[in-house]
């Protein structure tokens, strides 16, 4: 668990869950006896949850502290089951439903893809659009947006599980968006930095400004950086794109 989620589970999911189940937000041992329920029990509803809660049984997951929590999966189900106490419908519904927060997460990436697929298309909203209309509208229609994209089924596994329309898109954007780079041809906005070499993985992210994995950047990165917890849509809408900057010389057939 990141600093950032566990600020945010202490001054928020908690004592939201507290202020409807009548409990003590002070209550340390209360609040970690929750998570460990959250993440010990498949699919629970708030009934089930409770009676666990109050139970003398012990959690089949046990944490010292929420440190112990992945950022990922275990937070995802704290954070559904803490909303699901606290009478929030959307979080409810994601309770026992993994595939909410993984899609939350490749978006986040996406996003991530499409500054940098800026440096090289000068709207690379439009593009994506164009992209996930056709991958994906021979099966889920011609105004098929990435909203209508899950990750239902996951990264898929040695089980024969296919991967899901979100994590192909994610897959064939990330390809794309090096391909791109590898060209070396930058919109003219960023010309400026055009070399006979093409930038570096490293230096295409930070002109970008996203966050960059390399090792590097690991060793002084103080926490993760995570996507917010409501998502801007609009951040994949090719027509506002549109009305923010006008025609452009450069652009073409976005394949």
């Amino acid at each position: 668990m990141t600093p950032r989620q566990r600020i945010t589970l202490q001054a928020d999911w908690w004592p939201a869950a507290c202020r409807v189940q009548g409990w003590n937000v002070k209550d340390r041992d209360l609040r970690m006896r929750v998570c460990m329920w959250a993440v010990s029990l498949e699919n629970p509803t708030q009934l089930t949850l409770l009676e666990a809660i109050n139970s003398d049984r012990q959690p089949a997951r046990w944490l010292e502290s929420t440190n112990d929590l992945d950022a990922k999966g275990d937070v995802d189900r704290v954070k559904a089951c803490l909303g699901m106490l606290a009478d929030r419908l959307r979080e409810t519904a994601e309770v026992g439903q993994p595939q909410f927060g993984s899609a939350r997460r490749k978006r986040d990436i996406i996003r991530a893809h499409l500054k940098c697929l800026g440096l090289y298309e000068v709207r690379p909203r439009r593009f994506l659009a164009h992209l996930v209309a056709d991958m994906f509208a021979t099966h889920l229609g011609p105004d098929v947006t990435i909203q209508e994209l899950t990750d239902d089924g996951g990264m898929g596994d040695f089980k024969g599980r296919k991967p899901s329309d979100l994590h192909r898109l994610l897959m064939r954007l990330a390809q794309i968006v090096n391909d791109k780079r590898k060209g070396n041809v930058l919109v003219s906005a960023y010309r400026h930095l055009q070399g006979c070499e093409p930038l570096t993985i490293h230096e295409m992210k930070l002109t970008a400004g996203v966050q960059c994995d390399c090792a590097e950047c690991n060793k002084v990165r103080t926490g993760a950086i995570l996507p917010p917890l409501e998502e801007n849509w609009s951040d994949f809408e090719p027509e506002i794109e549109l009305a923010e900057a006008g025609p452009d010389g450069e652009e073409g057939d976005p394949f």
